[in-house]
């Protein structure tokens, strides 16, 4: 008969007995440990940390939620309809549900509720519960692979008032716990396989390994300072009668002094030999690396929950010139993916009933992208929109690609990014020939079957700003003055006015200066604004806006924000114009003399939209104060 043999893998040292039976390590073995639901319930309910690591990745993941891609009157049914159901408050119950082993939404849809759910139709979907998995039973998993819901139930059942309610597998949606564990050993039970592992069991050991090195800590602070209190023959003493009431009465006058201190009684010698005496003495304890031994436990559950500590334990980022971006930027990935491969099919059945009572159709397409996790702040959408600019700019000038297809794609990138509000629903209403094509109106060359590079002036005076201009290098250098004058003006004066400027500029020399450039440069190298269809811009009302003096010459303007008119400043000084200030704001004047007796700081700035024409390039006017004129 041969012999079995063993073969293992690893390191064995028969001289300290690693790798042999003599390791204590060999006798280590992992060992599976199903929670039962009052385990589950407990450690949820007894833990904080516990119940971040399962409230934290629910709560991002519903947190800015969903941005639909339909037209607007249907956006608003839909979220109407989100709103009266609480759509958004249930998933989130529904995930924390997945946590703590499962969960499910059961739909209100018309029909007995062990039938198929009938097809959708508007205001089909009357209610939408959410329910544990303790709330639901089955009796067998549909196991023909060959029919649909292969793995899940044939049929729910749930407990109500009157006994139990079969429900149909159509009106249910699980949300599953981890199943990955039970596809490699068949669980314990059909319920056991089909829920899944719940985060809790995954993270118990981690979690209660740091709460009992937090309670620990908390329960030694009383020894911080400790009075030991020495009394010579205390066991003889304690022992005649009377002793133990003379060591009460002795202990409650040292007791009144110390007071505010723990003690503690011990045996300080014999008095017959001459030896010990009472003594009070106080003992100092060191708690120094208690902070560190917590916060390596703390550090341990983060990363066993794969939640960053700067968002599970709520501290600032650590290590030199540590911001947090990377952990944020790693979570924000994986909120992400829970949406996309977790949450997504739940709400996609959960969507097959919405929509349709909520439109009465089903419309299509995908019908919505989940919400970014950060909203930029203007500045970075001023800055973003800036790099999209200028590669749409290169690739223009590379000649590469049909004018009609990169007008396409760029406009769909402004669409997407929602640089533009509203920009979709105004080139819906354009021609697609016009939308897209370069086909100017009345051109006869065009009209000949000419080439429309060769055209010249003809055709459309300003062309749409998609076709970005290439830039000549033989036009003459020049200084080079940019503006754009105010056309709303007389409303501009009439708020002047009441606010107690006697003078101001006249109506027509209100302007925005965008460049001034004493430089000379070449004026065919600045690319061209990204502009309105006639050349005007609007500043929306509201917004920063700050009257104030500018200079020494007692000239008063209005201070205001456009991250528009700030990027094509910037674009003009890359194209070789000087400036005269470091920085650019974007202003217009009110007048060149202060009026004597008004205090700046209570005019109430001008608040409504600032309309400004299109932009006005100049040679500079050394003698442009002159012109000026004031009403």
């Amino acid at each position: 008969m041969g012999k079995v043999l063993q073969l293992f893998d690893g390191l064995i040292n028969a001289m300290s007995g690693t790798g042999t039976a003599k390791d204590a390590r060999s006798y280590n073995q992992h060992q599976a440990v199903a929670l039962t639901q009052y385990q589950i319930d407990a450690a949820y309910r007894g833990s904080g940390l516990m119940r971040k690591i399962i409230q934290i990745p629910a709560m991002d993941a519903v947190r800015e939620w969903r941005d639909w891609k339909l037209e607007a009157d249907q956006i608003t049914l839909i979220e109407a309809e989100e709103k009266r159901l609480a759509i958004r408050q249930k998933v989130r119950q529904a995930e924390v549900l997945r946590g703590l082993g499962g969960g499910a939404l059961i739909l209100g849809l018309p029909g007995n509720p062990d039938q198929p759910a009938p097809a959708a139709a508007k205001g089909s979907l009357a209610y939408v519960h959410v329910v544990s998995r303790w709330h639901l039973t089955f009796d067998a998993l549909q196991d023909d692979a060959r029919l649909p819901g292969y793995g899940e139930p044939a049929m729910w059942a749930m407990q109500a008032g009157t006994g139990p309610v079969k429900i149909h597998p159509s009106r249910v949606i699980p949300f599953r716990a981890d199943t990955s564990a039970s596809l490699a050993m068949p669980a314990t039970s059909p319920a056991d396989a089909f829920w899944g592992e719940s985060t809790v069991a995954q993270v118990l050991d981690a979690v209660q390994d740091s709460d009992m090195a937090r309670s620990a800590f908390a329960a030694m602070l009383h020894k911080a300072r400790l009075t030991r209190i020495g009394i010579p023959d205390l066991m003889g003493i304690a022992a005649t009668p009377g002793g133990e009431a003379s060591l009460q009465k002795r202990m409650q006058a040292v007791a009144i002094a110390e007071s505010i201190h723990n003690a503690t009684i011990y045996n300080a010698g014999d008095p017959e030999t001459g030896k010990g005496g009472e003594t009070i003495t106080d003992a100092t304890y060191s708690f120094a690396g208690a902070k560190d031994m917590i916060n390596a436990y703390a550090e341990f559950v983060s990363a066993i929950s794969d939640i960053p500590a700067t968002r599970l334990l709520g501290r600032a980022p650590e290590g030199m010139n540590s911001s947090g971006d990377s952990q944020q930027k790693d979570w924000k990935k994986l909120v992400r993916a829970r949406q996309e491969l977790d949450i997504g099919p739940c709400i996609q059945r959960l969507d097959e009933y919405l929509v349709p009572s909520a439109l009465g159709m089903t419309p299509d397409g995908q019908w919505f992208d989940w919400a970014p996790l950060d909203t930029p702040d203007q500045k970075e959408t001023a800055e973003r929109f800036k790099l999209h600019a200028e590669a749409l700019n290169v690739i223009a000038n590379m000649g590469i690609m049909p004018e009609r297809a990169l007008a396409k794609g760029a406009q769909s990138l402004l669409i997407d990014e929602g640089y533009m509000p509203e920009l979709e629903a105004a080139l819906a209403e354009i021609p697609d020939d016009e939308r897209f094509g370069i086909e100017p109106a009345n051109d006869p060359q065009l009209e000949e079957g000419g080439d429309p590079a060769s055209t010249g002036m003809g055709g459309d005076p300003e062309p749409p700003p998609i076709r970005a201009k290439v830039a000549a290098n033989d036009a003459a250098p020049r200084s080079l003055y940019v503006r754009r004058d105010l056309i709303n003006g007389q409303e501009f004066i009439a708020w002047a006015k009441s606010q107690g400027f006697e003078t101001t500029l006249d109506a027509g020399d209100l302007h925005v200066t965008i460049a001034y450039s004493r430089q000379a440069i070449d004026w065919m190298k600045v690319e061209s604004g990204w502009d309105s269809e006639d050349g005007t811009l609007t500043v929306p009302p509201g917004g920063a806006r700050i009257v104030e003096p500018l200079g020494d010459k007692g000239a008063v303007v209005l201070l205001f924000t456009s991250s528009t008119l700030s990027w094509r400043h910037e674009n003009i000084i890359r194209a070789g114009a000087s400036h005269d200030f470091d920085q650019y704001q974007p202003h217009v004047t009110i007048s060149y003399k202060t009026p004597e007796g008004l205090d700046l700081s209570k005019v109430e700035p001008f608040r409504g939209k600032l309309i400004f024409g299109p932009e006005v390039f100049e040679e500079l006017d050394a003698d442009w104060t002159g012109k000026i004129e004031e009403s």
